[in-house]
């Protein structure tokens, strides 16, 4: 808790903090609408680089026998990425908490949409490196 004297501090500060709060929730929540694109191009370009090493496969060109990799590697950078930049938000966001001398309870929604995110790009992950 704040003591008398932080009280009577200049408000402007605490709207400074709340501004810096609310654009790093915009943030995160535009960088997860960017992975989940790139989870999504991963996962599309996965299938169609399947069906086209199929392709190969059957007339003989084939340079090797798995053709998951371009699209594994969005997919696995990707999820990555969102765990990266929302382990950066959640020590960002207890900062900015602690000189509010404030402690949430709760996460922000952006650490709960980011932590689905990044179990979408688990499971798509684990998808593709299915055999078969």
């Amino acid at each position: 808790m704040r003591s008398d004297s932080e009280l009577d501090a200049d408000p402007r500060i605490d709207l400074a903090i709340e501004r810096t709060l609310l654009a790093m929730e915009r943030t995160q929540l535009a960088w997860v609408r960017t992975i989940i694109g790139m989870i999504t191009a991963g996962i599309a370009l996965d299938k169609g680089f399947a069906a086209l090493h199929q392709a190969r496969l059957l007339s003989g060109v084939a340079w090797e026998k798995n053709g998951h990799f371009g699209g594994l590697l969005l997919t696995i950078g990707g999820t990555s990425l969102m765990m990266l930049t929302t382990i950066l938000y959640i020590l960002r966001m207890r900062e900015l908490n602690q000189l509010r001398g404030m402690k949430s309870k709760f996460p922000p929604p952006g650490v709960l949409i980011s932590f689905f995110v990044c179990m979408i790009g688990a499971l798509a992950i684990y998808f593709l490196t299915l055999p078969g």
